[in-house]
């Protein structure tokens, strides 16, 4: 939900890790290669980088469809005062999320209900996402996405987002150089589209940033995570710590602390084994988690 506010440029990179760590990427790396291994990635943020080189903030999916004024000024300008009345709630390292989440359902819940009155088609996101210049990849993560699909065999990945599904899978359409495999899913909040390709609702239940769990995925998704018992997590976000509860596996979980990280380094340390501080690249210990990194054994 962020809009693409130009907002400070990224700070010098460092990455911290637990005791825990070391053994938890070698134990993702050899269930890997036993067909084990589960990837669960948050989408804003997380796949995408935090910050352009130009210091401005990467658009969400969301976003995308403000930029593009796919969405009236109307709409923009409503959004941009939620988000001023709810993103500082969602990034509160006071409140306790079990409060966040009736607020975060609210907040949601009035983009979609607003989003619903605009003129949103199939067509327009498909041009919105291909004009929008303010939205890329983080730094390594096209390797590990191909190096997941072209592994033998191939590692599932799952994308679970609290944005629109319709936006990201368009996004990696048009940016990645292959295909998305049978063995790489979605999970996010998807458009209803009628007859004629216009926007008419949205799926149920509402996916937001702090009640992501594997409750929320589709029976597809799930047969995708059964026999594993590891799962490699990446997020940059608190809630993203749940996104594999549910699942029977070991998590070895990497956060992207993109910003005001003096004021959250502990909480994420405390729920993360390694921490990238600032709008840093994948992590060498991911890539040698999936068996993929050149210097993994």
């Amino acid at each position: 939900l962020p809009p693409s506010t130009p907002t400070m440029a990224a700070t010098t990179v460092t990455m911290t890790a637990n005791a825990a760590a070391a053994g938890k990427v070698a134990a993702c790396a050899e269930a890997a290669a036993k067909g084990e291994l589960l990837v669960v990635l948050d989408f804003d943020r997380t796949l995408t980088a935090n910050f352009m080189p130009d210091g401005r903030r990467v658009t969400s999916a969301h976003g995308v469809l403000e930029d593009a004024c796919v969405l009236s000024e109307a709409f923009r300008s409503k959004a941009k005062e939620l988000f001023g009345k709810y993103y500082p709630i969602e990034i509160d390292p006071n409140m306790p999320i079990a409060e966040k989440i009736p607020i975060m359902s609210e907040w949601y819940g009035q983009v979609h209900a607003l989003m619903l009155k605009e003129a949103v088609t199939r067509e327009n996101i498909a041009g919105a996402v291909s004009g929008c210049k303010t939205i890329k990849l983080r730094e390594g993560m096209l390797e590990l996405l191909q190096s997941c699909q072209k592994a033998s065999p191939p590692i599932p990945l799952l994308i679970m987002s609290a944005g629109l599904g319709d936006v990201i899978e368009e996004f990696l359409r048009q940016t990645l150089p292959f295909e998305l495999a049978p063995t790489t899913h979605v999970v996010s909040n998807r458009m209803v589209f009628n007859e004629a390709g216009c926007l008419v609702d949205f799926s149920e239940p509402l996916l937001h940033m702090f009640n992501k769990t594997a409750a929320f995925l589709p029976e597809a998704s799930k047969a995708l995570a059964v026999g594993k018992r590891h799962c490699l997590l990446m997020g940059d976000g608190l809630g993203d710590l749940t996104m594999a509860d549910g699942l029977d596996v070991e998590t070895l979980k990497v956060g992207f602390l993109n910003e005001k990280i003096e004021e959250r380094l502990q909480q994420f340390k405390d729920g993360f084994d390694v921490v990238i501080a600032g709008d840093g690249p994948v992590p060498d210990v991911a890539l040698r988690a999936i068996g993929a990194s050149p210097s993994a054994d």
